[in-house]
This record gives structure tokens, C-alpha cells and sequence, in this order.
């Protein structure tokens, strides 16, 4: 008890922190309105004083390791007047910035224990706090970093003895021997960066490898870089970047051949290898298609080839097989769809296939669920399957599996089925409109339309048992 009792005072905690108003005016920092310190910029540095005067510890963001690695991720930067480092992660909350300012206000006020707290410094907390250096999280980039570093330095041995090399106009060759070529192309722009592509091919021209980047190396750095093979495997690139438009003086180009050559993509004659892949991608991709159908079909509403029975409007019984679908399939896998369904199912039986429609008022089962053809269930007209609920001596309650929240009523001595629930055309119907619809078609003074929920299931299953006791005519 006293666990959830401490979880939800830190949740409404933390609701109070991130709705309160932050905000620096004449170099004070403000908790709704409220000094609490003074915030002073020099560069990219801002010093964080008490309110009279006095230096409490520097804070920045940045994305620098000590050992000078730029990274993708940034982080705030704390300095205490003793010199001791603390760097934590930034919140989730962050707001996005031309400058620190803001930012690190709100990082110092707004995460779950703020140094900066609505109620004013504290002294005693804040040296408490640069006791211990922590720079657990640049310290973690650099190891990263390194790992890099020595996978590149391993590529680069392995291409420096195997005398791999890209001319101005693309060719790779290894030990003099021509094995390949690397093409870029300028796939787009959006007025600030190119957005481009380099296409590793083999010595047939058969593409082997390709990775997309920007002219802009921050863009690259943020959104990483992937080189993704013909065999669908990918290998990120690190520690390289775009760096000129003649391949002979470009980082990324050279690095993204030494990484296909250090894993095996030797180039030469790769057609033989390119076939198999190509072909067992087709496979993958064939099977993951027919395994996304098979899911959306289970998944679905519609039913497959279910062993069951027809009686057509003559009322002549037919055995096989039924096939029914009420809603799309292309749809549940992203494909566009505009036909209608519902109104068609298929018999099949040993001998041929036979299509059922609604319009003509046919009756079926598959497995213990049974269907009955009927109009009235649409206001553009036409006819569909819906699945009977209730029966009693030709008269049903129906429900429409496309909209399975609805149901309607359907009399043996009626043209139509009718609607007798809340939904209209333009918004919800009035009762006294539903009562109308409801006398008109019943035509039963005996049957008191107040006494039933026409909305429901259970109220129409109750009009049927009622209507076939009291006006069975």
C-alpha cells in the first residue's frame, strides 16, 4: 500500500513540475513568477547563481565527448564551482531551441528531482550534488566510439593489403584488378541539403550494395547511416561522412566498399550470388505476403470455405462449401479498396461453383451461423448477407456483420428488412421518428413500441417473440 501510495504522489509530482511556467526575465529565472536564480551566458556556457549573486555551478548542452567524439545524442553538462562534472540526460519534455537558455531552464527545474525547485535553492543540495563526478554517459559514447574505431581500422588493414581503390570515375579495383564500380546519384532536395545515394555494383553492373545520405553531415550524423546489401543485410557505417563530390577525396565512398569487402562482398563476378539472393528474397517476400493474407483472412470477418448448405428462394437444398466476404482484405494490408462487399457468397461443390446473390433473397449456413439475402439494410438501396440472430416462422433479427453494431428486424410479410436504432443520415434519430418506423412496419397495434429497446439485440429478439404471439396474421 505504501509503495502505491508513494508511486502516486511522485506521478502527481510530476504532473505539478511540467505544468508549472518557466521561464528567464532580465537574467532571472522564474517558477510561475517567482525568482528563484540568475542565469548568465558567456558563449555556449551559462553560470547559475543564487539571487544575489552568487556562482553555483555552469551548465550547457552539449554532444562532445572529452576525448573530442562528436555523437548523435546531446546531453546537459553540469560544472560545480569545485570543478567536479555531472552529466545527465535530457528530459523528455525538452523544447526545441535556437539557443541554451531555454532548455537548460527547464532541465534544471522540470525533471524529477530539479535543482532549481519552485520553492528556491538549496545550497546544502547543490554541493551534495558535485561531490562525485559523473560522465557515465559520454564515457559510454567514447567506448562505443572506440569499438568503431577499431572495426575501421581493421577494414582499412584488410583493404590496404588487398590494394583496394576507387578512381575519379568510380571504377574499384583490387590488387590492379578492375572488380567493380560505385555511382552516386542525387535522389532529391529540399532547398537546405541533397539528399543522395551511392550504388556499389559488381563487375557485371549488378547492384550489390546502396546507401542514402545528405550533403549535410549533421543530417548524417543524426539519422545514422546504413549501407543495405542486395541479400538484405545491413551494416552501419561509423565515423565516416560525405565529404566531397570527387570520389577520390570523399570519407564515405572508400568506407562503404571496405565495409562490403570486409564481410564478404568481394565484388568480381557476383551474378551467381546476386541470382540465389534475388531469388530467395522473392521467396521471403512471397511468403511473408501469403503469411500477412493468411493472418488478415483469420483475423477477418469474412468466412472461407466452410462446409455448409444453400436453400435458394424455390427452397430447393444445396450442399458445399461457402465462401463469404464482408469486409476487404486488401485493405487490412494497406491496399486500397472500393468495393462493396457482403453481397455475394460462393457454393462450391464437387462439381462446380455457384454464386449466391442477396438480391434474390437466398438462405445459407456455414457451420452452425446462417445468412439470409435481404434488403432495407442500406439507404443507397441494394441488398447484402446478413446473419440471423433469431428466427420464428419466416420473420428474423439480423445482424449486419460490416457494421456489427447493427441490427434489424425483418417480418416474413414485409418487401424489406428495417432499422429500427438510434443512427440516422444526418446524426442521431429521434425516438418519436424511430416509433413511426417502427408502427408502420410492424403494423401491430398489439405491440407497444415503448415498452422495447429497438437498439439492441436482446429488445429486437424481443419484438420477434412478441409480434409472432401477438399479430400473427
Amino acid at each position: 500500500m505504501k509503495i502505491k501510495l508513494v508511486l502516486v504522489a511522485t506521478m502527481f509530482a510530476s504532473i505539478s513540475v511540467f505544468s508549472q511556467e518557466v521561464k528567464v526575465k532580465k537574467g532571472e529565472i522564474q517558477i510561475d513568477g517567482k525568482s528563484v536564480a540568475k542565469i548568465d551566458k558567456e558563449k555556449n556556457n551559462y553560470t547559475i547563481s543564487d539571487l544575489s549573486g552568487k556562482a553555483l555551478f555552469t551548465a550547457t548542452i552539449t554532444s562532445q565527448t572529452p576525448l573530442k567524439n562528436n555523437v548523435s545524442k546531446s546531453w546537459l553538462q553540469l560544472t560545480g564551482s569545485n570543478g567536479v562534472v555531472r552529466e545527465l540526460e535530457l528530459i523528455d519534455k525538452t523544447s526545441f531551441s535556437f539557443g541554451f537558455e531555454k532548455p537548460i531552464t527547464e532541465n534544471l527545474t522540470k525533471s524529477s528531482d530539479p535543482l532549481l525547485p519552485a520553492s528556491g535553492i538549496d545550497e546544502n543540495k547543490i554541493n551534495s550534488f558535485f561531490q562525485t563526478e559523473d560522465r557515465s554517459i559520454s564515457t559510454a559514447e567514447d567506448i562505443k566510439i572506440e569499438k568503431d574505431k577499431e572495426t575501421n581500422r581493421s577494414e582499412d588493414a584488410l583493404a590496404a593489403d588487398n590494394k583496394i581503390l576507387i578512381n575519379s570515375v568510380g571504377i574499384i579495383s583490387a590488387n590492379n584488378q578492375k572488380i567493380g564500380y560505385i555511382v552516386r546519384k542525387v535522389t532529391g532536395t529540399d532547398g537546405i541539403q541533397k539528399f543522395l545515394s551511392y550504388t556499389v555494383l559488381d563487375i557485371n553492373k549488378i547492384p550489390v550494395a546502396q546507401i542514402d545520405f545528405s550533403s549535410y553531415d549533421k543530417a548524417n550524423i543524426q539519422s545514422g547511416l546504413v549501407l543495405k546489401t542486395f541479400d538484405g543485410k545491413s551494416f552501419p557505417i561509423k565515423l565516416a561522412n560525405y565529404t566531397s563530390e570527387r570520389l577520390e577525396y570523399d570519407e564515405l565512398a572508400p568506407r562503404v566498399v571496405k565495409k562490403l569487402y570486409a564481410n564478404g562482398y568481394t565484388l568480381g563476378d557476383m551474378k551467381s550470388m546476386t541470382e540465389i539472393a534475388y531469388q530467395e528474397n522473392a521467396e521471403a517476400n512471397n511468403q511473408q505476403n501469403n503469411d500477412a493474407e493468411s493472418q488478415a483472412k483469420a483475423n477477418s470477418k469474412n468466412i472461407y470455405n466452410i462446409p455448409g448448405y444453400v436453400i435458394d428462394k424455390d427452397g430447393t437444398k444445396k450442399n458445399g462449401e461457402i465462401t463469404i466476404m464482408f469486409e476487404s482484405i486488401a485493405v487490412k494490408l494497406g491496399v486500397n479498396d472500393t468495393k462493396a462487399y457482403g453481397d455475394e457468397a460462393t457454393l462450391h461443390s464437387s462439381d462446380k461453383t455457384e454464386f449466391l446473390k442477396a438480391k434474390d433473397g437466398v438462405k445459407f449456413c456455414a457451420g452452425e451461423r446462417c445468412f439470409l439475402g435481404v434488403a432495407g439494410t442500406s439507404s443507397l438501396g441494394g441488398s447484402i448477407f446478413c446473419e440471423i440472430i433469431a428466427e420464428s416462422n419466416g420473420s428474423y433479427v439480423l445482424k449486419d456483420l460490416r457494421y456489427p453494431e447493427d441490427y434489424y428486424l425483418k417480418l416474413a410479410n414485409q418487401p424489406k428488412a428495417v432499422y429500427l436504432g438510434e443512427k440516422g443520415g444526418f446524426g442521431k434519430r429521434k425516438s418519436e421518428k424511430i416509433k413511426k418506423v417502427f408502427d408502420e412496419y410492424v403494423s401491430c397495434p398489439s405491440l407497444d413500441f415503448s415498452k422495447y429497446d429497438t437498439k439492441t439485440k436482446e429488445g429486437l429478439v424481443q419484438v420477434l417473440a412478441d409480434y409472432s404471439v401477438q399479430c400473427k396474421k
